[in-house]
C-alpha cells in the first residue's frame, strides 16, 4: 500500500502512529504498520517508540524553556511553587528512566557473562 513512499515518509508515518498511541501499545502500532504495508520489527519498533518519546519530551521541555525565557523575579509564590513541583516531577521521571536503563544494562551484562561461559 505504501510501497511508493520514500523511506523518510514511511518513518514519518510510523512516528505519527506511535504518537497517536501515546508511545505505548506497541503491538497495536505493529499491526497498524502491517495494515499499511510497512514491514517493521516489533523489538525495534518498541525501542524506536521509547526514543521518540524521549526526543519529543525533550523538545517540549526546550519549547517551554524558550517560552518562559529567563527566570522572572516577578513570579508569584504560587507560580514559583508550581514550577518547583514541575521540575521535581521531571527529575523524578528521569531518575525512574535511568533506573530502568541501568536494570536493563545489568541484565544484558549478565546475559553476556552467561553466554561467555557456555
Amino acid at each position: 500500500m505504501l510501497s511508493g513512499k520514500s523511506r523518510a515518509e514511511q518513518v514519518e508515518i510510523i512516528k505519527q502512529l506511535i504518537r497517536q498511541n501515546n508511545y505505548r501499545q506497541n503491538q497495536k502500532i505493529y499491526e497498524q504498520c502491517l495494515d499499511l504495508g510497512l514491514s517493521v520489527n516489533v523489538h525495534s519498533l518498541s525501542r524506536f517508540s521509547e526514543k521518540l518519546e524521549l526526543l519529543d519530551r525533550a523538545e517540549r521541555a526546550k519549547q517551554m524553556r524558550e517560552q518562559q525565557g529567563p527566570i522572572d523575579n516577578k513570579m508569584s509564590y504560587a507560580q514559583v511553587k508550581q514550577r518547583e513541583t514541575e521540575i521535581t516531577f521531571e527529575l523524578g521521571e528521569l531518575k525512574i528512566r535511568e533506573h530502568k536503563l541501568l536494570e536493563e544494562l545489568s541484565a544484558l551484562s549478565t546475559m553476556l557473562d552467561i553466554k561467555q561461559f557456555n
